[in-house]
């Protein structure tokens, strides 16, 4: 066998990194513009941070997985960066350092983590999703589930539910488990990991029933997960709330995409109350996550309750049903008539009609499109009618607007 040739590094990118090429590009900004607009809707205003920021400011908000999930840069002077792994961070030190109050905030955004790429995990990813700052309690937490819902109802994916758990059914679990907190640590990153095998030896000491508990933790959903929950006799502040959250979801019509399922581990330990994640047919990794964090802010001098959700746009991709490319009329035109084809297109394009203009022989000719013909042009519609004019800049213009409303 031959041994495989790979091209030269300055013709490849970084592992877990892609191109994103037009059909998927177009897509991806029709989501976003999409996406902004309900989020405005609801309140919500758009920001942006910077993709770097200090690592010390990362550090603040780091997941289960720690430092190790972090691209560290040095710039010139010697000072440590990261790029963002994700966007509740950056908000948290936006709203400390710009913010008053109450807020509700959306974004779009690339976020950069360390992965595994030997199992097909991203290392950049574009996400989209809110904050509400300043609001705790039931209403506000049902408001950001019930957006999550429309916000993918919204683009379009088919199937989908929502997992609602909440952070402090584990964290009770572990404490009656009887492990300190560096051990409650490591065995949220087991769980996070799946690795079982390390986290019963872990839970050895544990009470026989909190250690099944612990070990069946993706069991812990369904209409009867939470009466389950309760015999346990552990966290039962943290059952009420997500009952109450429940509730409060009624009048958004979305009770019937959302399920408990208390066995939830999100990848970021700042989440201190509900926590949910959304999955769509046919794909094994969540499309959104998102939670209650009302220690973060306090992190960064700001002490505020806060709640928010992330979609990962890239994801989504595949769970979406099949669109066309976006549309663009042709112009084509003999040498003669090569001003008149420029000041058609610029006239169109002032319309709102894309346009683009091709010497003769075109490339790719698709309809709607105007040939510039000798003494003639000849306007063809997107149903593929054709119709012979005069090349009369006005004339054209409005075959042209016709043509395209075709």
């Amino acid at each position: 066998m031959r041994p495989r040739r790979w091209p030269p590094l300055w013709l490849r990118i970084p592992a877990g990194t892609r191109d994103v090429l037009p059909e998927e590009a177009e897509v991806l900004r029709r989501l976003e513009h999409r996406l902004l607009g309900l989020f405005a809707r609801w309140g919500y205003r758009e920001v942006r941070t910077p993709v770097l920021e200090f690592l010390s400011t990362v550090e603040r908000g780091v997941g289960v997985e720690g430092p190790n999930a972090l691209f560290v840069l040095v710039d010139r002077t010697g000072e440590l960066l990261a790029l963002r792994p994700e966007m509740t961070v950056p908000i948290a030190r936006l709203v400390a350092t710009h913010g008053k109050g109450r807020a509700r905030l959306a974004y779009v955004a690339e976020v950069f983590r360390v992965r595994d790429v030997s199992r097909g995990e991203e290392r950049e990813f574009v996400q989209a999703g809110v904050e509400r700052i300043g609001d705790r309690g039931p209403d506000a937490d049902a408001e950001v589930v019930a957006l999550a819902v429309w916000a993918l109802r919204e683009v379009g994916v088919e199937g989908f539910r929502i997992g609602l758990g909440h952070a402090g059914f584990l964290r009770g679990l572990l404490e009656a488990a009887g492990l300190d907190p560096e051990d409650q640590h490591a065995a949220q990153l087991l769980l996070y990991r799946r690795d079982f095998v390390s986290l019963q030896g872990l839970l050895e000491g544990a009470p026989p029933a909190i250690r099944e508990a612990v070990l069946h933790l993706p069991s812990w959903r369904g209409p009867d997960a939470l009466e389950r929950a309760a015999r346990l006799g552990v966290a039962a502040e943290a059952l009420e709330e997500v009952e109450r959250l429940l509730e409060a979801l009624r009048p958004y019509g979305v009770v019937g995409e959302v399920e408990v399922d208390l066995g939830l581990i999100r990848d970021f330990e700042y989440y201190t109350g509900i926590v949910f994640e959304g999955y769509a047919q046919g794909l094994g990794r969540p499309v959104l996550g998102g939670g209650r964090y009302d220690g973060l802010l306090a992190r960064f001098g700001a002490d505020r309750p806060a709640v928010g959700f992330a979609l990962h746009l890239d994801r989504l991709l595949p769970a979406l049903p099949p669109s066309a490319p976006s549309a663009v009329l042709s112009i084509v035109y003999v040498p003669r008539f090569r001003d008149l084809a420029v000041r058609l297109a610029l006239a169109l394009r002032r319309e709102g009609i894309p346009a683009l203009t091709d010497p003769w022989p075109p490339p790719e000719v698709r309809v709607p499109c105007i040939m510039l013909e000798d003494e003639q042009a000849r306007v063809c519609s997107r149903e593929g009618r054709e119709r012979v004019v005069f090349p009369e800049l006005g004339l054209l213009v409005q075959e042209a607007i016709e043509a395209w409303k075709s």
